[in-house]
């Protein structure tokens, strides 16, 4: 009886440790964002830029060379790090026609961007983070609008794409070893819009998209612990 009773307050021991553990493993970690002159001030401005935004589609691919969020932090030294946005740029010069954008089927795009403010999120357990972007809209989703600069299609011209987040990754550095703080997006799916209006009959009725972004304030590198 007592070797049962024994077994049985190991067992309870194992149990507990199982718990801790596992509430250990799940943690969110506190991330805190700086530069070369310290940890990032709330209200500071920074900005994500990617260079190799692609989106995939049936009928091709979208290119632009630059794509610029900016966004405002909110809430430095925390487990789920926020700012906010009111701007995104997708520009590019395509045919050196200022702000296009590159298609595969070699007509120029233009992307205007909509339902802002956007929110962005970053968060991590460990070293491993995820970056959502969501609109801030009631209902809203992060939307972008292609309008193709070709005479031939007249005003049903335009592709609106929709998605309720863009879901990215991106590494957290050791506390007091921080780590430029750049994310991946990877084959993030947006939806067609079919009822918005001037819809052009060749929009796919989705995109796959894909970049890598790095961020700066205006000190420099913004780095993440």
């Amino acid at each position: 009886m007592k070797r049962i009773k024994t077994m049985g307050l190991a067992l309870v021991a194992i149990m507990a440790i199982g718990v801790v553990l596992a509430g250990s493993a799940s943690a969110s970690t506190i991330l805190t964002f700086r530069d070369s002159s310290g940890p990032l001030a709330n209200g500071t401005e920074i900005k994500a830029s990617s260079s190799n935004l692609v989106t995939v589609t049936t009928s091709g691919t979208l290119e632009c060379e630059n794509s610029i969020i900016s966004a405002t932090t909110t809430n430095n030294k925390s487990s789920k790090l926020l700012s906010l946005s009111e701007k995104d740029e997708e520009f590019g010069k395509f045919l050196e026609i200022p702000g296009a954008c590159k298609t595969s089927i070699g007509a120029p795009v233009e992307i205007v961007t909509s339902k802002f403010p956007w929110k962005l999120e970053f968060k991590a357990s460990g070293a491993a983070g995820t970056n959502y972007v969501k609109s801030g809209v009631t209902k809203g989703k992060v939307t972008f609008t292609s309008e193709f600069l070709v005479p031939e299609l007249g005003e049903k011209n335009k592709c609106e794409f929709e998605a309720a987040k863009i879901t990215s990754s991106f590494n957290a550095g050791a506390p007091g070893k921080p780590v430029p703080l750049a994310f991946t997006t990877t084959n993030q799916i947006f939806k067609l819009n079919a009822k918005f209006p001037n819809t052009a009959s060749i929009c796919p009725k989705e995109g796959k998209l894909s970049g890598n972004w790095t961020v700066s304030d205006a000190v420099g590198t913004v780095e993440v612990e």
